[in-house]
């Protein structure tokens, strides 16, 4: 915002491909036909058919648009993922499970996962298989990471315990995979 930029680097809608496109109408078909309509279920907390949404975003490879096909995704890019955050923007509160799967259980396992861990959950979370949820808020420090009080400690069996509290968790209610 404060430099020139080449305005070749920006990105419109008349510079998406015929692949985004598709996608994007993808996305808007699902939202418009399977989500919209059952909105009021969602909306008081029915976390099966939640589930079952979740799992038929995997299907339709909404869930991985720019995770790679090794561990299940598309491989597309950042814009495919903001042309389908965009159609399911506008689905009140599965916009936010759908994000919460996206953005804070399969992206800091992609980002930040060992080989295992990322081998043992991101096809299932892509697919929709799995749910996941991201523990960050805490009653003592709210959404500020860095003031948390909880830790993992690692055991000798190489599980962790957790000590501490967690709450307002996005998917909590029916995740498989928590990212703390």
């Amino acid at each position: 915002l404060t430099e020139d930029s080449d305005a070749a680097s920006v990105l419109t809608p008349e510079r998406l491909s015929d692949e985004h496109r598709l996608i994007g109408r993808t996305a808007e078909e699902f939202i418009d036909n399977e989500v919209l309509p059952v909105l009021d279920r969602l909306e008081a907390k029915d976390w099966t058919l939640a589930r079952e949404l979740i799992r038929r975003c995997g299907e339709l490879g909404l869930l991985g648009t720019d995770v790679p096909e090794a561990v299940g995704g598309v491989a597309l890019d950042k814009a495919a993922s903001l042309v389908v955050g965009e159609a399911v923007g506008r689905s009140a509160s599965f916009a936010t499970t759908f994000g919460a799967q996206t953005g804070l259980a399969i992206t800091p396992l992609l980002c930040f996962g060992s080989g295992a861990q990322q081998a043992k959950h991101l096809a299932g979370l892509v697919s929709g298989e799995m749910v996941g949820a991201y523990a960050l808020s805490e009653s003592g420090s709210g959404w500020d990471a860095l003031s948390a009080k909880a830790r993992a400690v690692p055991q000798p069996d190489g599980s962790f315990l957790l000590s501490g509290e967690k709450m307002w968790i996005t998917n909590g209610g029916f995740a498989d995979l928590f990212v703390v």
